[in-house]
């Protein structure tokens, strides 16, 4: 089994795979490319399910990315037909990304941090499942 993790926003989307339970920080792509890269990373890494994040606020309101990314998820539910469509909310990703990244210095640390968080919610998604 293996997994896809996407962060969907407007201009850009955050991908992270599951390999033998590692959760590994991959590419940054132009949202408008992402349908190529899903298509090119089920067939590379054997992708048997997709994990969405959804990005509530720390208050539990719906923001209006929320809205486009479950149109997101529908749309990848009727494509990928065999392909396992979960999500999980996203809250505090960001600020544990931080974290990490205080003991160490990165150039480029916000796309770094983003790469770190889209990890950091596919390991949590890994844990969950397990369980």
């Amino acid at each position: 089994m293996s997994i896809l993790a996407i962060d969907y926003w407007d201009k850009r989307c955050w991908l992270a795979i599951e390999v033998e339970n590692i959760a590994i920080p991959k590419e940054i792509v132009d949202r408008q490319k992402i349908n190529t890269y899903i298509s090119k990373y089920i067939k590379q890494y054997n992708i048997n399910i997709i994990v969405v994040w959804l990005p509530y606020d720390l208050y539990w309101k719906d923001l209006k990315q929320l809205e486009k990314t479950k149109r997101f998820i529908r749309e990848l539910k009727n494509k990928y037909k065999s392909v396992k469509i979960d999500s999980i909310d996203e809250r505090y990703t960001t600020f544990e990304a931080e974290r990490v990244l205080e003991s160490i210095w990165i150039d480029e640390k916000k796309w770094k941090k983003d790469a770190i968080s889209a990890a950091l919610i596919l390991e949590s998604y890994i844990n969950n499942i397990k369980r």
